[in-house]
């Protein structure tokens, strides 16, 4: 028994390394694709909060903000706007070397305050997806910070009017979230709306159909992965950078390993579906 015992264990632990040994060679490979985007696609970074003051999972430190964008500046990324992105999904107009797609959700006033200042710094662009009915009160920016943001290299988008889950709402109510988010947005910056995010990245064909349908370009889940030329415009993929306990590591797994992130996800989604959630708690989502 002990001999049976004793050899049940070297073979675990010799799947174990064979395990890690795969997963340090897949991480090499990736990270390798991931300096070409025509075959690792474009990656498009998501964030919420940038602050010192308020902590939660959508928050990330200020310096941790800087860090990351400091690697993307010293390794080479191009930051790119939603105009071209587009346009190389539709007609493979080419972009820069290594580019790079950073947006915001929500218009939290720390964009304007802690973001802004450190995107200038590195000379990056970046996209601000704003709740219309969130502009110009507590918390969100007003239209004059707006002004400041778009001179400064920001893109403001849409993100519906009262940021309601779109797959829970009444489906006679998704022209005033979708086309009205919009329609109210240009009111206020007296220009045109042309890309979404969807609140909490939750949609479905009806969804995808009323935003195509209200004049949307391109929409935006919260799905990890990249962005390739082939994609549904109306359910894109963005990867998540929010606090944890390792959040430059899950930064730069993110951004250098987007199909094995997609596939934990997945793989979580999977397991919990279908009723294990314990083994789905337990996925490492990095």
């Amino acid at each position: 028994m002990y001999k049976y015992g004793k050899s049940c264990i070297k073979k675990l632990l010799y799947c174990i390394a064979i395990c890690i040994a795969i997963l340090a060679v897949s991480i090499g490979v990736m990270w390798g694709l991931s300096s070409n985007y025509k075959l690792y696609g474009v990656p498009v970074l998501n964030y919420h909060q940038i602050n010192d003051e308020k902590h939660s999972a959508l928050t990330l430190h200020v310096d941790q903000f800087k860090e990351q964008m400091e690697y993307l500046h010293n390794h080479g990324y191009h930051t790119i706007s939603l105009d071209q992105l587009y346009e190389y999904l539709q007609n493979g107009t080419e972009l820069p070397e290594k580019p790079i797609v950073i947006t915001f959700d929500d218009g939290y006033v720390d964009n304007y305050e802690h973001a802004l200042p450190i995107l200038k710094a590195y000379n990056m662009k970046a996209t601000l997806f704003m709740i219309s009915d969130a502009a110009n009160t507590p918390g969100f920016v007003n239209t004059a910070q707006m002004r400041q943001m778009e001179t400064a290299g920001f893109d403001i988008q849409g993100h519906t009017n009262h940021h309601k889950i779109l797959t829970h709402m009444d489906p006679t109510e998704l022209p005033d979230a979708i086309l009205g988010g919009k329609t109210s947005m240009e009111g206020i910056l007296g220009e045109p709306i042309n890309y979404l995010a969807y609140p909490g990245g939750f949609n479905d064909m009806l969804v995808q159909y009323v935003t195509k349908q209200s004049g949307y370009k391109m929409a935006f889940t919260v799905q990890p992965g990249t962005v390739k030329p082939g994609d549904n415009l109306y359910a894109l993929d963005r990867l998540a950078v929010f606090q944890g306990d390792t959040p430059y590591l899950s930064f730069w797994l993110r951004l250098h390993c987007a199909p094995l992130i997609k596939y934990t996800w997945a793989l979580r989604d999977t397991l919990r579906d279908n009723g294990w959630p314990i083994l789905a708690s337990i996925v490492p989502l990095f």
